[in-house]
């Protein structure tokens, strides 16, 4: 299998981890995006008939040396190390001013690893990056100020904070509407919405929210 060669200018990247709750297809990134295996995602990149751009990790979970790869394009860590595989992907693609990030196979391998993804999503939003986590039947999506989605109706939505408190939120498009609403964290108040139009919008003033939305035909 052979990498492809980075360069140009990508408007997203697509990092694929090892995780094991995935789609059966690969997401629909479009042209100029940087594709990027963390470790053991390169077998899910190949599955999907994908040719990644970059290859990241400790290979705890990837006998590298049986993949005829270049040398070039691998980028190799330390298993001992303060970041996980799918975080320093996650930091390589930012070297590229990339603004949106969907992130796959990054649920689904122990309770710590998903949760440690949740917490990439804060960091992206905090920095402004729009992210989005993709399993077989569920899209996790930051909300940092605004967020439009066009979704079947009657699809189930929560919106979840991360940041302690999140002000301002407004949302058009679901069956319990907000408006200016607080959210604090450790809440359940905004779990278990629905849409009510193919259409919906997502607004908050002040603070990071996720919204997650669970399929009702899994891919």
């Amino acid at each position: 299998m052979k990498l492809n060669k980075v360069s140009g200018k990508f408007k997203r990247a697509l990092i694929i981890g090892s995780g094991q709750d995935v789609p059966e297809q690969a997401p629909a990134v479009g042209e100029n995006t940087l594709i990027i295996a963390a470790d053991g995602g390169l077998l899910l990149a190949q599955k999907w008939n994908l040719i990644p751009d970059r290859l990241i990790g400790d290979f705890d979970s990837l006998n590298i040396d049986l993949i005829d790869l270049p040398e070039d394009l691998i980028l190799r860590y330390p298993v001992e190390k303060d970041k996980t595989d799918l975080e320093l992907a996650v930091d390589y693609a930012l070297q590229w001013g990339i603004k949106e990030i969907i992130l796959t196979g990054a649920w689904g391998t122990g309770i710590s690893h998903s949760l440690g993804n949740l917490e990439l999503m804060y960091f992206l939003a905090q920095n402004q990056v729009q992210a989005q986590i993709i399993t077989k039947s569920t899209w996790v999506y930051t909300v940092n100020q605004l967020l439009e989605l066009k979704l079947p109706l009657d699809s189930r939505i929560s919106l979840v904070p991360l940041s302690e408190q999140v002000t301002g939120v407004s949302t058009s498009g679901l069956y319990y509407p907000l408006n200016d609403a607080v959210i604090n964290k450790g809440s359940t108040w905004t779990i278990g919405n629905k849409t009510s139009a193919e259409c919906i919008q997502i607004t908050c003033g002040s603070g990071i929210l996720i919204a997650v939305v669970e399929l009702k035909n899994p891919r």
